[in-house]
């Protein structure tokens, strides 16, 4: 799954299937974000989104401890990081007006818009014209 565990209302029910469903010896493999690397995200600039990324997306604790919890063994994380860009400030703040982050799209317009003016002034003072974003990916993979 990727980026998709944040948008399941009940978690635990879900990873139960996916072991149900698994054939044995296979890997249930979750690609999320920590709660960490929601914190130190590009759009913790953008009022609201960090808190609701928190309440919503799992921590990695949460998962791990769930997934042994429906059975799966030598349950673990890994962790992915690369560089994305050199990207024009411009072009992000494009990416950033079509809502390409699902958070984007649980502001009410009125907050978006007034979240955009701070984000796109609080980008320009720490980045200036140019982006070079470290991202990075979690995965907690279990094994039937």
């Amino acid at each position: 799954m990727t980026l998709v565990i944040h948008h399941i209302e009940d978690r635990e029910a879900a990873l139960r299937e996916i072991y149900r469903a698994l054939k044995k010896g296979g890997n249930c493999v979750i690609m999320t974000t920590s709660h960490y690397r929601a914190r130190r995200h590009i759009l913790r600039f953008f009022p609201r989104v960090v808190s609701i990324d928190l309440k919503r997306i799992p921590s990695i604790p949460y998962l791990k401890s769930t997934m042994a919890k429906t059975g799966f063994g030598n349950v673990h994380r890994h962790v992915l990081k690369y560089v994305e860009g050199p990207m024009p400030t411009n072009e992000y703040f494009k990416r950033v007006r079509k809502k390409y982050i699902s958070t984007l799209s649980l502001l009410t317009e009125e907050e978006f818009e007034k979240g955009l003016k701070v984000f796109e002034k609080k980008v320009r003072e720490k980045y200036g014209t140019q982006i070079t974003r470290i991202v990075g990916f979690d995965f907690v993979v279990g094994k039937k």
